[in-house]
């Protein structure tokens, strides 16, 4: 399981209650989205495995909305 930011483990229902619980531990958590993409970490040892990503919504998707409405703006007021 891999996270996107560390705050997931305190902030994501879907982690903290499992976790209180015993379904699975802290460390089931193998790291972040951004070890992960700097192959610093793995996701997986062989194909049977499977990877499980989990976001707590840290602002990304609304950061890239903004700027992408920004620029379209700025390019139609080009025009």
């Amino acid at each position: 399981m891999f996270i996107d930011t560390e705050e997931a483990l305190h902030e994501a229902g879907d982690l903290v209650q499992p976790i209180k619980a015993g379904l699975f531990s802290q460390e089931s958590v193998k790291s972040t989205l951004a070890e992960l993409c700097k192959a610093n970490r793995f996701a997986r040892g062989s194909d049977t495995e499977i990877t499980l990503y989990k976001a707590v919504g840290t602002a990304l998707a609304d950061l890239a909305a903004a700027t992408m409405v920004y620029e379209a703006a700025a390019s139609n007021a080009e025009r």
